[in-house]
């Protein structure tokens, strides 16, 4: 029984890493849009705008081959999944959660580098909002402060 809800949760998991990174508009989470995004909610300077453009694609550069391999190791797990080999799972898993790991880090370190060109104002704009720096958007589609986005179809809310 548990052996079987193992294979379910990796399974899942594999499905999960399936789909890819997220994409958070039409350049992704560190797409072109990010820096424009960026320019215009935090009015960055044009020094501040090469700085950011440059985090960035040093982002894409460091992550470039990531998704190919999460691909080639998705489909080598959903093999050993079918054919039970559990010792194959734990090392295709292991290898899935390593480059997982490789894109977090340089996200982060691309927030980081972006983070340290803001003015005080800046900072204070993004709070705690980091994810913002490299096309998370303020916590997923709010502006600072304002209102979740309206749903579709949703009746207007006149309270």
């Amino acid at each position: 029984m548990k052996f079987n809800l193992f294979l379910i949760t990796v399974a899942a998991t594999g499905l999960v890493f399936a789909q890819g990174p997220a994409r958070r508009g039409p350049g992704g989470p560190v797409g072109p849009d990010t820096e424009t995004r960026l320019t215009k909610t935090l009015n960055l300077s044009a020094t501040q705008q090469n700085a950011v453009h440059t985090a960035l694609q040093e982002h894409r550069v460091a992550t470039s081959g990531l998704q190919d391999q999460m691909r080639d190791l998705n489909t080598q797990l959903h093999a050993a999944i079918k054919s039970g080999a559990t010792d194959q799972i734990d090392k295709l898993t292991s290898s899935m959660a390593t480059l997982h790991a490789q894109e977090q880090a340089s996200q982060s370190k691309a927030a980081s580098k972006i983070y340290s060109t803001l003015t005080a104002d800046q900072k204070t704009q993004v709070g705690d909002h980091i994810e913002m720096l490299t096309g998370g958007g303020f916590g997923g589609g709010r502006g600072p402060g304002g209102p979740p986005p309206a749903r579709r179809g949703a009746a207007p809310n006149n309270n």
